[in-house]
This record gives C-alpha cells, sequence and structure tokens, in this order.
C-alpha cells in the first residue's frame, strides 16, 4: 500500500489517459450496453486483469456476483410488471461491484494493475453518465459507489502524504480530484447540449418530414385535379420513374411494371412519337427545354390530347444526368375549348341569321309601307276630298307610321344588342334642332289639349358636338311617351349645358306616372307598366330600352323620377362639348341647282308603285322624272342622256343597285359625276356603308318622306362631283 501512495504522480498520469480514452470512446455512445453477453464480456475482462494480482476465490466470487447482477437485471427490464425502482436497484449493486474492484486494484497495486485500475473507473463512470446524463437523480445513485471509492483512495492516499511529512502532495491528489470532475461535468454538458441538439434537429426534422408529406399529397391532389404527372429519367442508368398521375393518363395500373421508353412512345401517333423521341434525345444531350402537344391511345382504344414538358438537370461534370417534365391530359379541356368554339359559331350564325331576317323582313315590311305612308299622304293633299274620306285617309296614314315606328324599334334595339349602332358625333345647333321637334309634335298635343313647351337654360352653347340624329331620337320617343300617357296638362322639354360639356334634357308630363313598383323595370325591354296600358296606349315595350342604350353609349344615363303634383320627369345627360358651326358642318347647305329650278331625275326601282310615288311627289315641286324599272334599263338611259340626280333602288333582279352605281361610275358620259341617291329598305348600318362603297352619295329608307325627298334632291341635284 505504502508503495501505491509513493507512487500517486503515476495514478494521475493514468487517470488522464484513462479520461481521454474513455471520453473519446464513450461521447459517441448513445446508452449503455444492456445486454448479457456484452455485461459478462465486461465483467470477464476485469476478471481476468486481477486474477495475476489477486488470490483466485475472490476474482472468482466477484464474477459470479456480477453474473448474476446482468441476468437478474435483464429478466427485470424483460417483465413489464416490474417497477423502474427494481431495474434501478441492480444497476447500482453493479456499479458497486466495479467500485470494488476498481478501489483493490487501484489503491492496492501499482503499474499496469494501478493504470488498469484507473481505466476501470473512468470507463464505468463515462458508461454510466452516457446512460443517465439525462437523468441527474439516476445519475447521482448510481454514480455514488464509484464517487465514494474514489474519495476513499483520495482521503488514505492523503493520510499517507501526512504520515510520509509530505503534505504538499495533497494538492496533486486534489487536482486530480478537480480534473476528474471537471472532465466529467464537460462530458455531461456536451452530452446533453448534444441530446437537446439532437431533439432539436429530431423535431425540425419531423416538422419538415410533415410538410413534405403534406406538400406531397397536396400535389397529387393538384395532379390529380389538373390532370397532370411528372416523370424522370436517370440518363446514366437508364431508369424512368413516373407519379401516379402519368400512370392514370396513359390508362395503366401504378402496381404494375413500367414500361419501357419504346413502349410509352408506341402509344402516340406515328410522327408525334417520333418528334417526342427525338427530342427527349436531344434534351438528355444539350439540356435545351421542350414542349410538345400529341395524342395518345390508351390500351382501351380512348385517346387523350395531351401537353408533354420537359428539361434536364446537370450533374456536377456539367452534363445531362436527368431528364425530368411532365404530362398534362388537356382533353376535356380541348373538347371544352371546341365546344365553346362550336357554340360561338352557332352563336354568330344564329345573329347572322337573326341579323339577315330582321333586314329581310324590314325590307318587307317598308317597301309597302312606302306606298301606303306615301299614297296616303299625297290622297289627304288632294282638294275637294270628301271629310270622311280625309278622316279615313288620316287614319290609315297615322296606322302606317304606328307600324314603322315599331320596325324602327325593332331594329334600333337588335342593333343596340349586337352592338352594331355607331355614333356619328358633329357640330350641330342645338336650338333649331329642339325647334324642328317641338313644330313635329305640336299638332299632336294640340290634338289632344295638351300644352307642349320648350325651355332652353340661358348659357346653353348654340351649337355643341354630338351625334344628332341619336339625340333626336331619344327627344322624339321621349316627347312621344309623354304626349300618349298625358290627357291633360302639360308636356315640358328643357335644355341646360353644364360643364365640362354635358348636355342635359328633360321631358316632363302631368299624365298618368308611373307606380313605384313599377319603375325598376321601366328600362328593361320589352317593360311596360302593365297590360291595361298595353292594351290602351300599344307600343312594343323597347322605346325606353333604345333610349337608354343610345343615352349610354354617348356617354350619358337617364333616369325616371315623380313630377310634383303628378306625372313624370325623363331626365338624361350626354357628353356634349361645346362646338363652333362651320358652312360645312350645315347638313342643310345647298351644293346645287338655285332655289325653283327643275331638275332632270333618272328613278330606279322595280317596283312600279314605288317610282309611281316617287313620280308623284317630285313632280308636285315641279322636277322632271324619267324612270327605269331594272338596273340594265338605268344604265342604258344614263348613257344616253344627262341628269342632275339619280335615285337608286337596292334590291332589283339581275343587276342591283349597288352593281349599277358603279356600272355609272365607270361611264365615260356626263353621268358619271351625276350624284346618286339609294332609295332602299335597307336600312341597317352595313347596307348604308355599302351604298357609300358602291359610289353613291346618300341614302334615304323606305318608306319615303317627301320632305326627306325633297331636301335631299334640292341639295344634290344639278351637282358635279368631279368639280
Amino acid at each position: 500500500m505504502a508503495t501505491a501512495i509513493s507512487r500517486d504522480e503515476e495514478a494521475v498520469s493514468a487517470w488522464r489517459r484513462a479520461l481521454r480514452t474513455t471520453r473519446d470512446v464513450l461521447l459517441v455512445s448513445a446508452r449503455r450496453p444492456r445486454g448479457v453477453a456484452a455485461r459478462l464480456v465486461f465483467s470477464g475482462v476485469v476478471f481476468a486483469a486481477t486474477m495475476p494480482y489477486v488470490f483466485w476465490p475472490l476474482p472468482c466470487a466477484w464474477m459470479a456476483i456480477m453474473a448474476l447482477l446482468a441476468f437478474a437485471e435483464h429478466r427485470d427490464v424483460l417483465r413489464a410488471d416490474r417497477q423502474i425502482a427494481g431495474r434501478n436497484l441492480f444497476a447500482w449493486l453493479q456499479s458497486a461491484g466495479y467500485a470494488v474492484a476498481g478501489f483493490y486494484i487501484t489503491f492496492a497495486e501499482t503499474g499496469a494493475a494501478q493504470t488498469f485500475g484507473v481505466t476501470l473507473y473512468g470507463v464505468v463512470m463515462f458508461e454510466i453518465l452516457a446512460s443517465d446524463y439525462a437523468k441527474p437523480r439516476r445519475l447521482f445513485t448510481n454514480l455514488t459507489p464509484m464517487l465514494l471509492s474514489m474519495a476513499a483512495i483520495q482521503t488514505l492516499a492523503s493520510l499517507l502524504l501526512v504520515h510520509r511529512e509530505q503534505p504538499w502532495r495533497i494538492v496533486t491528489v486534489l487536482a486530480t480530484t478537480y480534473l476528474v470532475f471537471r472532465a466529467f461535468r464537460s462530458v455531461q454538458a456536451d452530452l446533453i447540449r448534444a441530446r437537446e441538439e439532437l431533439a432539436e434537429a429530431s423535431t425540425r426534422a419531423e416538422a419538415d418530414a410533415r410538410k413534405i408529406r403534406e406538400a406531397h399529397r397536396i400535389a397529387l391532389m393538384a395532379e390529380t385535379m389538373a390532370g397532370v404527372g411528372h416523370w424522370r429519367v436517370d440518363v446514366a442508368a437508364g431508369v424512368t420513374t413516373w407519379s401516379e398521375g402519368v400512370y392514370r393518363i396513359y390508362g395503366l395500373d401504378p402496381a404494375g411494371p413500367m414500361p419501357s421508353l419504346d413502349e410509352q412512345m408506341a402509344y402516340y401517333e406515328v410522327g408525334e412519337r417520333d418528334a417526342l423521341a427525338a427530342r427527349l434525345r436531344a434534351t438528355a444531350v444539350d439540356g435545351r427545354p421542350f414542349e410538345l402537344a400529341g395524342r395518345l391511345t390508351r390500351a382501351d382504344g380512348s385517346v387523350r390530347h395531351v401537353i408533354c414538358h420537359g428539361g434536364a438537370e446537370l450533374g456536377p461534370d456539367g452534363r445531362v444526368a436527368t431528364v425530368f417534365g411532365a404530362v398534362m391530359d388537356v382533353t376535356e379541356a380541348r373538347a371544352r375549348e371546341e365546344a365553346l368554339l362550336d357554340a360561338k359559331l352557332r352563336a354568330e350564325a344564329a345573329a347572322e341569321a337573326k341579323a339577315e331576317f330582321l333586314a329581310n323582313m324590314s325590307h318587307e315590311i317598308r317597301t309597302p309601307l312606302t306606298a301606303i305612308n306615301g299614297f296616303s299622304n299625297l290622297l289627304g293633299e288632294l282638294d275637294g276630298l270628301p271629310p270622311q274620306a280625309g278622316a279615313y285617309v288620316r287614319r290609315v296614314n297615322a296606322a302606317g307610321h304606328t307600324l314603322l315606328a315599331v320596325v324602327n324599334d325593332i331594329l334600333d334595339f337588335s342593333k343596340l344588342e349586337a352592338g352594331h349602332v355607331a355614333l356619328d358625333p358633329r357640330p350641330f345647333a342645338l336650338e333649331p334642332l329642339f325647334d324642328d321637334l317641338a313644330a313635329m309634335f305640336a299638332e299632336q298635343a294640340r290634338e289632344k289639349g295638351l300644352v307642349l313647351s320648350l325651355d332652353v337654360a340661358p348659357g346653353t352653347p348654340a351649337a355643341v358636338e354630338a351625334d344628332a340624329d341619336r339625340l333626336r331620337q331619344v327627344v322624339v320617343n321621349l316627347v312621344s311617351n309623354a304626349i300618349k300617357f298625358t290627357d291633360a296638362g302639360e308636356v315640358r322639354v328643357s335644355v341646360a349645358h353644364r360643364a365640362p360639356g354635358l348636355l342635359t334634357v328633360a321631358v316632363s308630363d302631368t299624365g298618368c306616372g308611373v307606380p313605384a313598383d313599377k319603375r325598376e323595370r321601366l328600362f328593361q325591354r320589352f317593360s311596360q307598366v302593365d297590360g291595361s296600358i298595353n292594351r290602351r296606349y300599344g307600343g312594343t315595350g323597347l322605346g325606353l330600352s333604345i333610349c337608354k342604350g343610345l343615352v349610354e353609349l354617348m356617354g350619358g344615363d337617364i333616369a325616371m323620377t315623380p313630377a310634383e303634383g303628378g306625372g313624370s320627369v325623363f331626365r338624361f345627360e350626354i357628353v356634349a362639348p361645346r362646338a363652333e358651326l362651320t358652312p360645312a358642318a350645315d347638313p342643310g347647305a345647298r351644293l346645287g341647282l338655285v332655289p325653283g329650278a327643275s331638275a332632270r331625275i333618272l328613278v330606279v326601282d322595280d317596283l312600279d308603285v314605288n317610282r309611281e310615288l316617287v313620280r308623284a311627289m317630285l313632280q308636285a315641286v315641279g322636277h322632271e322624272v324619267v324612270d327605269a324599272r331594272s338596273g340594265v334599263e338605268a344604265l342604258r338611259l344614263a348613257s344616253d342622256q344627262a341628269f342632275d340626280l339619280i335615285l337608286m333602288d337596292l334590291q332589283m333582279p339581275g343587276i342591283d343597285g349597288f352593281a349599277s352605281a358603279r356600272a355609272i361610275r365607270e361611264l365615260t358620259a356626263d353621268n358619271r359625276d351625276t350624284p346618286i341617291i339609294a332609295l332602299s329598305a335597307d336600312v341597317l348600318p352595313e347596307h348604308i356603308d355599302a351604298t357609300a362603297h358602291a359610289g353613291m352619295n346618300g341614302h334615304i329608307g323606305k318608306p319615303i318622306s317627301a320632305v326627306e325627298l325633297i331636301g335631299a334632291v334640292d341639295r344634290w341635284s344639278g351637282v358635279r362631283l368631279s368639280a
């Protein structure tokens, strides 16, 4: 024992070597071994190492006890009904057994035996630390035998140093204890920190894994909903990977074998498979992305339209390592597109048929109305007509104009609905337009005993820029309605202008008004207040809807409010900035013959009744009329005779009005430069535009208004277009 104490420096060195060795080994351990075989081997090593230094019965007894403890602990761990305290007891007893062995070898021996004893202390302590570092109470309990054993050694060593009168060497003993403690605490802190970091990393990894699983689930759902699948091809290995979406698009079972590249290409049409295979090979070489559309035929014979996208990933050597991409099933989308296109074509065909039907119906209705309205006007102006006959004529004429208004409403609404109404904003005189409107309705108001008044606010400009014809149409409709629905009192038209360039027109009446519950649908098409009004006053129910469409087209809005004391006020506002009139802007300016001069006019129409009506209207004001019943006859007359004006019907058998006008413009005679005015029941915008393209200078719609006809004759007769 004295010899052992004298060699305390060697013991310290042995401790240090043992600490370094065991610390490096045990830092990588998550827990001490629990298997019986490992315990027996460890105990056997200790037994073999002590045999040369101790009388053999003691090591044998120690080995037997340690073996029993190892088996007992193992059996206790396997039994789930045992308490944790029981299992801890066996661990503590084993720690005590190793403490006894370490105490004896370290204190009683020197040299290699002492080094082994110190190493035994270190290995057992660090094994306990690696297993129980996260449980401070259990760690302290299992370390207690080892700590008491070491404390006993240090105490005895210190007493012997004092006995040998070498107390200063106690510092070395204490320093050794401190170093062991520091190493122990350092390893414990490292293990705790590593455990916390591992727990954090595990938590993060689990969260990331959940996110990845969720993202994968969402991606699969998105693939399913969008009809998309993705694929990858390992260029070096030649291995292809498909997602479930690709299997679904190809109509294959994901649990089945992966088709080879040639088998995959066989699903496509011949030309498409060659193009796709070529692009795949090219991308595997140069890495360029691609996109191809194709058709694949499944095993069940169904055809799917797909779009293939592809790209490449480069490896560390800069070469293409992976070709990846997606395939999208666009069969349903393509079917929807085709259905939409088919519906669009059908809608366009229906709209075209509707427009053609309306044009034909308009033409067929306007043609007889030309004779009805025209001849009834002429008949009403005859002298000596009996009063009763005159009344009948006026009724016929009024009915004709009512029918014309219905036709015009239907055509206007159809054009608005199709977006075929184009504005023609020009400067025009404001007050004369409203004076003409007041004069137009003066007789109608007087017949019903109504007062029709016009109020133009001070500061209203003399001229504005807007579409005068559309403005006139709106006001005519509103004033006509006001007179129709007013039995007594007044109809007032108010005009005002305010910045920035807005024209406000209000038409008020003292009529029956509109019930509050009917006002919301007042401007809807085919809308009337109720059935009794429909029967009493008639009408199509399109007038206010047309007014609303025209006002909105002119950049404004329209509304109805009840008037004080009864009646209604219809007020609208449109964009109409101030303007200056120029002589060229006056549509009534005379270009040809002086007033009162007789003009020589060629009237071309295939219907005798129309030619007769126009002849009667023109001859009544002193003009000479020559008529032609066809385009061929018109060309012959235009080649032989000079005319001041040509009035041309459009729809005629043989050579129609358009071809006749173009042919006249090609003549070398005087009529090449003679103005040509279309007389036609075709009043749609495209038909009017076509007359200008054919070389005509104006258009008068049927039924023919005598005022409009004579005005056009006065304006254009005698004009030479080349002058």
